[in-house]
């Protein structure tokens, strides 16, 4: 029977919370936590291997542009996930310490070649990040090419799941989020889906594994509208959109069709857009896991009420409710800095911190690469975050996936996020609130 390793930590407001191991064999679990927690790394020779006083991990992230409020709220989780791990870490006796050096890719992944390139100038050769998947794509020959392990807390593309490279990721591939969908649409009752698409690496995969699946079953997925987010013309999308749905609505009911916005933080621009075009309000409208939670659509009163009149959903990847002892006090703080709900990925950005400073803590020899991911994929294997289980798949993405479906509520005079279900990918299980 497998059983669950139980370590207090130190968290950054002072209070105790728990991090644990999955382990299904109980000397494993001794062996892990005498290994792995108290004691320093240690090569085949037996020779204690002292870590470096300070271990710098990047921190590759949107703090401007339109991945903006996702990298807002997931530098706040990895601030907080630096204090509680060097906490920790003192505790220990050890004198390493972690250092987060930040970079802005801009949601640009120009951009992000250049602040990665950067970072290697720095010496940093771990970093959490990049959080699209357009940016992931832009930088991964790079890391590949020279040594450099990239964790991200929100990269989904299918494209980008690819075994024995440098790229870890800490959600599911969005073949994942496509079954989410398709198990919403089916409760929902849509038959014809109307693709309005971010036209890169992450749009385009996520539409083409929707509509195979979509396929499959018999629905219909019209030709997709795509848009270049550098140069948006919100009010033509529209009415394009409009003119789509006009046209599927010859020959199917209104309450048959969807619109599927595919979209970053410009999905607010879109949807605002769509509530000034009389015809897009005819059918449902549908978001995806970029646009979840994100901070621009409550203060949008157009938006948001086209949202909330349209029952607009968006799915993300949730945190296992089981572990929901250790996410939620983190959540609920980040909720109180903010001044808002964070994107999920804010939490995922929590345990990557930790996951690279145990791994390093860990390899017998950090600075071989294949020595460093090797142990982390090892670690993640039986690794119990806030979020729950990490486990890799073959392709270093997250195993387990589960998702939580988002909407705009109206609970008093301000607009909010609110979860109206929950998807389990390895049950199919949906349940709607």
């Amino acid at each position: 029977m497998a059983s669950n390793l139980f370590l207090q930590k130190k968290s950054d407001t002072g209070s105790w919370h728990a991090w644990r191991f999955w382990i299904g064999r109980p000397m494993l679990c001794l062996y892990l936590f005498a290994s792995l927690l108290f004691a320093p790394a240690c090569g085949d020779s037996g020779q204690t291997i002292s870590p470096v006083p300070n271990l710098k991990i990047g921190l590759l992230l949107p703090k401007s542009g339109a991945g903006q409020s996702v990298g807002e709220s997931s530098e706040a989780a990895a601030n907080r996930a630096l204090q509680a791990v060097n906490n920790y870490l003192a505790s220990t006796g050890t004198t390493l310490k972690a250092e987060l050096v930040i970079k802005d890719t801009e949601t640009n992944p120009d951009r992000a070649l250049a602040q990665l390139k950067a970072l290697y100038t720095e010496g940093v050769r771990l970093v959490v990040g990049p959080f699209a998947s357009a940016n992931a794509a832009a930088v991964l020959d790079y890391a590949n090419q020279n040594g450099i392990v990239l964790l991200s807390p929100a990269s989904q593309a299918s494209s980008l799941a690819i075994p024995d490279d440098n790229l870890f990721r800490l959600v599911p591939g969005d073949g994942n989020q496509a079954a989410a969908m398709e198990a919403l649409f089916d409760h929902d009752s849509i038959e014809v889906v109307i693709p309005v698409v971010r036209n890169d690496v992450w749009g385009d995969g996520l539409v083409a594994d929707v509509t195979q699946l979509l396929t499959l079953e018999g629905k219909t997925v019209v030709n997709p509208i795509f848009y270049d987010p550098s140069s948006l013309d919100a009010s033509a999308l529209a009415a394009q959109a409009a003119a789509a749905i006009n046209t599927v609505l010859l020959q199917t009911p209104a309450a048959q069709v969807g619109v599927y916005m595919l979209s970053f933080g410009e999905g607010s621009a879109i949807l605002e857009a769509a509530a000034q075009t009389p015809d897009c309000a005819k059918v449902r409208w549908y978001g995806s896991s970029a646009f979840a939670n994100n901070a621009s659509l409550p203060v949008s009163n157009p938006a948001a009420a086209f949202a909330l009149q349209q029952k607009f959903r968006c799915p993300s990847f949730a945190p296992d409710p089981a572990a929901a002892d250790l996410w939620q006090p983190v959540d609920q703080q980040l909720a109180i800095q903010l001044g808002r709900q964070p994107e999920v990925f804010s939490l995922t950005s929590y345990d990557a911190v930790w996951l690279l400073v145990m791994a390093y803590r860990a390899c017998a020899d950090p600075s071989d690469i294949q020595q460093f991911t090797s142990t982390l994929t090892q670690l993640a294997q039986n690794y119990y975050g806030i979020t729950g289980r990490c486990a890799f798949d073959a392709a270093g993405d997250r195993k387990f996936a589960s998702f939580e479906f988002w909407g705009i509520a109206l609970p008093g005079s301000e607009y909010t996020w609110k979860a109206f279900g929950h998807y389990t990918n390895t049950t199919g299980q949906l349940v709607i609130y």
